[in-house]
Order: structure tokens, then sequence, then C-alpha cells
């Protein structure tokens, strides 16, 4: 009796669950994909008017069945095969929300760049849309490496100088893609304000958002997962029951006496008889099946819980308006692929318990650049300081920008990050410093990546005269800027709460 109480209590919370009445924030409506080329996602290429030191063409490979889309960048001077940096985006984000802004500076110093896209995003195919997972993050980010390091770019591309450049969520990615690899795999390693610990961002939203709240993001997490899993078993059951594909390997001609005598005899046996009736039941248990898979079609799309939100909304991220304010501004005016600031709630429950940092340990001999935002509320940079002191070897180094968390990605930040992380990869790749220019070890200055965001604007005029908007309208020029510098070793003493040490103008 106690048993049949149990069940009955567990169906009733499934049911619960699967139907959330109370939560009015959650989108149901499946994500469509656009697959219209935009205007920030067509190829880029020097002439007619521009003077781009790059090519940049879309390419595809495979992970896990599922095609992924990225761009790769080739730098039209410079001897080949060309280093190659491989790039992609953070949390629910991808290609073409502002990582054109530091492909650029790498491909005009010299260096090969693949941008992509993980499953379900931008370009890239795989449904539902919008699936964010540490799990099938990290496989894409394998898939790419391997994808490079096969000599899928082909011929003019160096295999053995390869690099990892991750941000925010895919900060954390890179570390985990590289860990426990041989020696030499991958060159280098840069890790712009990354996500290093959802434990200790479990901590930081309990004691930010309050319990009631962060129960509330986990039931949506639990109600998507849960209807997840309800398709899935009505999928496979689907399967199962559906008619047996005809024997094409059966021969055309009457098996030989023997066999037959065999067949006839099997026919007889009490499994053939079940088999038998099986058959018989399977049309109806079909069409039962398929009948309740469209009662139930309500209850089986996917939930979506926003990207970000203000505090008290049901936002994986909950942020001040400033910061909502950055987010968007590096965002081109149509999105590839019809991205949404939406992801699939069910994330919620794998993020507290994806802990990069625990690879950290795994990464001797890598060369690692940390990036931190001295603001930033999301990826503290207190964590990415311990970090840095905690390399393997002591070999990390460290660059802090005075901002918050978007704004690393734009403006005087951003040059800033682009300077240092430039020379972090030539430095790594054995390319021979030059006098500072476009195809140059130094990262362009401001006249240079002025001219190089026109060169850009003058390819999207050319796509405006043909229905496009422009591609150089993400592009902004930027001014000389210096972050703070704190080498590895003396960010360790600062968070174990000594005076903090003293800072240098990069």
């Amino acid at each position: 009796m106690a048993a049949a109480v149990l069940v009955a209590l567990l169906a009733a919370a499934a049911a619960f669950l699967a139907a959330l009445p109370y939560e009015s924030e959650l989108v149901h409506s499946p994500l469509l994909r656009n697959t219209s080329l935009t205007p920030d996602a067509r190829p880029l290429s020097p002439g007619a008017g521009s003077d781009l030191p790059y090519t940049r063409t879309t390419l595809y490979f495979n992970s896990s069945g599922t095609a992924c889309e990225a761009w790769l960048y080739t730098p039209v001077q410079g001897p080949a095969p060309h280093p190659v940096v491989i790039m992609a985006h953070g949390l629910g984000a991808q290609k073409d929300l502002g990582l054109h802004r530091y492909a650029h500076p790498f491909a005009a110093a010299g260096m090969a760049v693949l941008v992509f896209d993980y499953r379900t995003f931008g370009g890239s195919d795989g449904e539902p849309r919008h699936w964010v997972s540490p799990q099938r993050h990290v496989e894409d980010w394998r898939a790419a490496l391997a994808f490079v390091k096969g000599g899928g770019l082909g011929p003019g591309y160096d295999t053995e100088r390869v690099s990892l450049w991750g941000t925010s969520f895919a900060g954390g990615h890179v570390l985990v893609t590289a860990a426990g690899l041989q020696p030499g795999y991958v060159r280098s390693i840069v890790s712009m304000v990354p996500h290093l610990d959802g434990v200790e961002t479990a901590k930081s939203n309990l004691r930010t958002r309050g319990l009631p709240a962060v129960a509330r993001l986990l039931a949506a997490a639990a109600h998507d997962k849960l209807r997840a899993a309800a398709s899935l078993a009505l999928d496979r059951l689907q399967s199962v029951l559906a008619p047996p594909a005809p024997n094409a390997t059966a021969p055309a001609a009457a098996a030989g006496s023997k066999a037959a005598a065999a067949s006839a005899a099997a026919t007889d046996s009490p499994a053939a008889a079940v088999e038998r009736v099986l058959a018989a039941l399977r049309p109806a248990a079909a069409d039962a099946v398929a009948r309740l898979r469209s009662a139930a079609a309500p209850l089986l799309t996917p939930a979506y819980v926003k990207l970000l939100g203000a505090p008290g909304e049901l936002a994986l991220m909950q942020l001040r308006p400033a910061e909502i304010a950055a987010y968007f501004s590096k965002h081109p005016k149509e999105y590839q692929g019809g991205w949404r600031p939406l992801v699939l709630a069910r994330v919620a429950l794998e993020t507290s318990s994806y802990r990069p940092i625990t690879a950290l340990e795994r990464l001797a001999g890598v060369p690692l650049l940390f990036v931190s935002a001295a603001e930033d509320s999301l990826c503290p940079a207190a964590a990415v300081r311990a970090a840095a002191a905690a390399a393997p070897g002591g070999a990390a180094e460290y660059l802090e920008l005075p901002c918050d968390h978007f704004s690393a990605y734009g403006g005087e930040h951003l040059q800033a990050a682009s300077e240092r992380m430039v020379a972090f990869l030539r430095k790594h790749f054995g390319m021979q410093e030059a006098a500072s220019g476009p195809g140059s070890g130094a990262a362009p200055a401001a006249e240079a990546e002025a001219e190089a965001a026109e060169a850009v604007e003058a390819e999207a005029e050319q796509g405006q005269q043909s229905g496009g908007s422009g591609v150089g309208e993400e592009e902004e020029g930027l001014a000389p800027h210096g972050g703070s510098e704190v080498e590895a070793g003396a960010a360790g003493a600062a968070v174990g709460g000594e005076a903090p040490p003293e800072v240098e103008v990069a």
C-alpha cells in the first residue's frame, strides 16, 4: 500500500513539473531556425576597394553526427602554413555575436582563425535549438580540434601550431578540452573572463538571489528535462512499434528443401506464435502511441528560459541595466539562425556541477593567458587571478581589465585585450616579431583598426546594394588603453588576503 502511495505521489509530482502551470516566464514555443544568409555572416575578402588583410570563408565539420558551421579567417600575407587559433563563444552565444572583433586582430597579425558555432546555434545544425550543455559544448570543441589537427583545413594550415581561445563559458571549455592532451598538442590557451567553478557560482546565486529564486530556476530546468525525457520515450516506443523493414538480403529464389523444413519448424515454435500475436497487435499499439503523442504535444515542447534579465526575473544571468546594454552593444542588427536570448532551461541542472578549474592541474606545460574584468559580477576577477596563480609551473600570464564582464568585448578594453592576446599567441607560435601594422606581430593600433573597420563597412555597403545591412556596423574605432596587469605569482598573494599587488599599466 505504501509503495502504491509513493508511486502515485511521484507520478503526481512528475505531472505537475511537466505542466508547471504556475510559471509564466518560460517560453514553450519551439525556436525556428532561419537558414538565410545574414549580412554579418557573408564571406569577406580583399579587393573591390577593401584592403582587409585576410579572407573569411564558411566551412563545416562534424560533431557527433551533426554539422557545425565555422568561419575560417586566412591571412593573405605571411608564409604558409599558417598557425591556427580555434575560437567559440560563451553561454547561449554564437559566432556573430561579436567574435569577429577578436578574430580580426588575430588574422591581421598573420594567424588563421577558425570560429565555430556549437550545435543548435547560429549556422550549425541540430535540434532543439539553443541547447546549452557543457558536455555537448566540450564535445564540439574536441571535434573542432580534431578537425584542424587532422588536416581538415588543407595544406595551407599548420596542424602542429594550434591554440585555443575561449571566452566566458568557453573560457572554461578550452581548459577542459586541452586537459590531459599530450604535451605540445595545443601550443597555448587564452581564457578570457572565464567561467571556472559551477559550485562557487551556485553559492553566489544562493547569496544574491535567495533560495526561492534558485529553486524556481531548478524547477524550470526539471520541467524542461522531464518534457524532453517523455518526448524521447514516446519516440523510442514509436520506433519499436514501427513495422519491421523488409529483409532486402533474403534470396529471391526459394531456399533448399532443408532450409525450408527448418523454416517451417520455426514457425510452429512458441516464440514464433508470440511474435505473430505481437505483430497483429503492433498496428493498434502504434496508432495508440501516435494518438497519445499528438494529444500530449503541448506538454512535450521544449521549455526555454531567458538567457539574461533584470534582478528578480527568471533568467540564467541577472544583470544590471548597464550590463544588459553592454551585452547587446556588440550584436549585429540581424542574427544568424534567428538567434533569440533564450536557452533550454535544462542547462540549470548541469552548470552547478561543471568545474573547469579542476582541469587546471592537467595542463602542465601548456602556456596560459587569463584575462579577467575587475568589475565582473558573473566570473569574478579574484577567481581568475587565483587560477592564474595556481597554474602548473606558474606558467600562466594574467591581464585584468578595469571593466565589467561584457564591457571587455568592446572599445578601449577590447583594444587592450587584443594587443596582449596577439603578442601572447605569436610568442608561443614562434612567429617572428615585425614592425607594428595590420600583418605584424603587434595588434593593430587604433588607426589600423579603424582602417580595417572601414574596409569591412565597404564590404557591407556592397551587401546593402543587394538588400543586406552592413557587416562592418559591428566594428568600432578603438582608442589605445591600458588594462591592469598582474603577474601570476603576485596574484596569489592578493587572493590569500594580503595587500593587493601593485599593478602596471599595460
